[in-house]
């Protein structure tokens, strides 16, 4: 649940959360300043879900080319041994 967590969600949702902080800052710069406020509603959404799968993407094709074993290696897969989980491996 982290894995997935970590490599769809964060990433997906990282465009959206600093557009919105940036709104706020806005939004209490201009009360402060006696400015227009910034209108949320109005704002960049479909580039940011854009941004967002993109970002998804980038790291999924990372995640793909950056782990995994030998191709001519063995799985051995995950076991239980003497009351625990033994980890499932690659063997030569």
């Amino acid at each position: 649940m982290v894995r997935i967590f970590i490599t769809y969600l964060i990433p997906f949702m990282v465009p959206l959360a600093a557009y919105l902080v940036w709104a706020w800052y806005r939004i209490a710069h201009a009360k402060k300043h006696g400015g227009e406020a910034l209108v949320i509603e109005k704002g960049p959404l479909p580039w940011l879900l854009l941004a967002g799968a993109v970002l998804t993407l980038v790291l999924m094709g990372t995640t793909a080319l950056l782990r995994g074993g030998d191709p001519d290696a063995t799985y051995v897969p995950p076991r239980y041994e003497d009351g625990r989980v033994v980890p499932g491996r690659m063997e030569d």
